[in-house]
């Protein structure tokens, strides 16, 4: 099970990193419409001229085989609920790279996940 549990771990990491780099990349944007086609070729070719991009993309692409993995190996009502540290890594994440607050509400439900992940591991 500890090789399960990691294996997410892994993935999970990987595809956090990958969310962080796409929002990088959206808030470098400009802002647009996308009323018009003009508008929407113009946004599109700046987005996918961004390297953070690219490699969010990577980031999530590899995380999604880490995630394959571990579902090949173990149970999914294990591996999905370990998954859900996706969103207790985005939280810390999103503070330390992004500049995002953690309020009271955020914090008490992370610490819900939290428990809720540590009553489904432990009945495995």
């Amino acid at each position: 099970m500890v090789k399960i549990v990691l294996l997410v771990l892994l993935a999970e990491a990987v595809t956090v990193i990958g969310q962080i780099l796409f929002k990088k990349s959206a808030n470098s944007l400009e802002r647009y419409s996308l009323r018009s086609n003009g508008a929407r070729i113009r946004f599109l070719s700046e987005i996918f001229a961004r390297p953070s991009l690219w490699l969010g993309f990577f980031a999530i692409v590899i995380g999604l085989v880490i995630w394959l993995i571990a579902l090949a190996q173990g149970d999914l009502s294990l591996v999905f609920p370990i998954g859900s540290l996706q969103y207790i890594m985005i939280l810390f994440l999103a503070h330390i790279f992004l500049g995002e607050k953690i309020d009271k509400m955020k914090f008490i439900g992370t610490f819900l996940v939290v428990f809720g992940i540590v009553l489904i591991t432990t009945t495995h």
